[in-house]
């Protein structure tokens, strides 16, 4: 069971319960509207501020006479944050919203699907007063293989994105490797070339000395020669 959904209650939708509760007919949800304004939702609302999509409720249970778990699925082309929902009853009728002034509940990828699975809490409404209009049989069993696969695809592609991210960890690792390495060898290089540097003004420095010791040699010896 996940944290129930705070819902505010409509007028209208609380009108209909009125309705309901006289003729003992239970209320039936039939869709969920989503939309992208992000507010504190007012009783008087009879729509979503800026609504995108509508869809049918596709299964759920009831958790007590008060709490609903209910379960559509947003799919479509277009993507959004969803930051507004409401709960739509069999005639059209806006029963309940959801919205947060900053907080968006879930984000809708392009051409992706996502599932609306939430335990609605109707405390302030006469027990079992609502129930689900769903578009697979009633509440059965027969939405669980529709509601597993939806569930695998979003785990496979939630680790396709993992096995992605391993592998951009993986070349970040090896491309900072390889800059070490590429780093010490400029290193390595340019002390050798030091090295160089200094070999050859050592070699420079003893010619120099070498030739000066020569031509001290040869002076030398003219000396003596014409001193002899």
């Amino acid at each position: 069971m996940s944290d129930p959904l705070l819902l505010t209650f409509t007028k209208a939708g609380l009108a209909a319960a009125l309705r309901a509760d006289n003729t003992g007919i239970a209320m039936e949800i039939a869709t969920v509207v989503v939309g992208t304004a992000a507010y504190t939702p007012s009783s008087s609302q009879k729509s979503l501020v800026a609504q995108v999509a509508e869809y049918p409720i596709i299964g759920g249970e009831r958790l007590s006479d008060t709490m609903l778990h209910i379960v559509a699925n947003a799919d479509g082309p277009r993507a959004f944050w969803i930051k507004e929902l409401g709960y739509k009853l069999k005639d059209g009728t806006l029963l309940a919203v959801w919205s947060h002034p900053t907080d968006p509940l879930t984000f809708k990828p392009v051409n992706g699907e996502v599932l609306l699975a939430y335990d609605i809490s109707f405390a302030a409404l006469p027990a079992n007063s609502v129930t689900i209009n769903s578009s697979e049989a009633g509440l059965s069993l027969t939405v669980a293989a529709p509601l597993a696969a939806l569930s695998a695809a979003q785990v496979a592609a939630q680790l396709r994105g993992l096995q992605q991210q391993d592998q951009i960890d993986a070349q970040a690792e090896k491309q900072r490797i390889t800059g070490l390495v590429q780093t010490s060898l400029v290193a390595r290089m340019s002390a050798a070339e030091q090295r160089q540097d200094t070999d050859r003004e050592n070699l420079l420095s003893a010619v120099v000395c070498n030739a000066a010791a020569v031509i001290s040699l040869q002076t030398l010896v003219v000396q003596h020669i014409h001193g002899a």
